[in-house]
C-alpha cells in the first residue's frame, strides 16, 4: 500500500511539472525558450515588434543595458532588425517589418554580464 502511495504521488508531481512548463503568451504572440530557461515572447502589431523576457518561473527579466537582434524570415527574404530595451522586460522597434503567419523568427538577446541567449520563432 505504501508503494501505490508513493507512484501515485510521483504521477501528481510530474504533472504539475509539466503544467508549470507550459509557456503563455501574456501579449497575443508566440513563445520561445532558451536553453538557459529564459522565456521570451514576440508580438507582432501592424509596424511595431515587442518582444517580452521572462524567466522559466514568468518573472520579468529586466531589458536595462541589454542588447537584442532579431532576424526575420519569410522564406529566401531576411531582415535583420535592432530592438531597443522598452519598460521593464521589453525590447520594441517600428518599421515595415513583414510578419505574417509562417513568418520564422530568431531572437539574440545579451543581458549584462551574460552570455548570448538565441531564440526561434514560427508565427502563426
Amino acid at each position: 500500500m505504501k508503494n501505490i502511495l508513493i507512484a501515485i504521488g510521483f504521477v501528481l508531481a510530474s504533472s504539475l511539472a509539466i503544467a508549470d512548463g507550459e509557456m503563455k503568451a501574456a501579449h497575443g504572440g508566440v513563445m520561445a525558450e532558451a536553453t538557459a530557461g529564459t522565456r521570451a515572447e514576440l508580438s507582432t502589431q501592424g509596424n511595431m515588434l515587442m518582444v517580452y523576457l521572462t524567466s522559466h518561473d514568468g518573472e520579468a527579466i529586466a531589458t536595462k543595458g541589454a542588447v537584442a537582434e532579431l532576424t526575420v524570415l519569410n522564406g529566401t527574404e531576411k531582415q535583420a532588425v535592432k530592438l531597443a530595451p522598452s519598460g521593464d522586460n521589453s525590447f520594441m522597434a517600428h518599421g515595415p517589418y513583414k510578419a505574417v503567419a509562417g513568418t520564422k523568427a530568431i531572437l539574440k538577446v545579451t543581458l549584462p554580464g551574460q552570455a548570448a541567449a538565441q531564440f526561434r520563432f514560427a508565427l502563426k
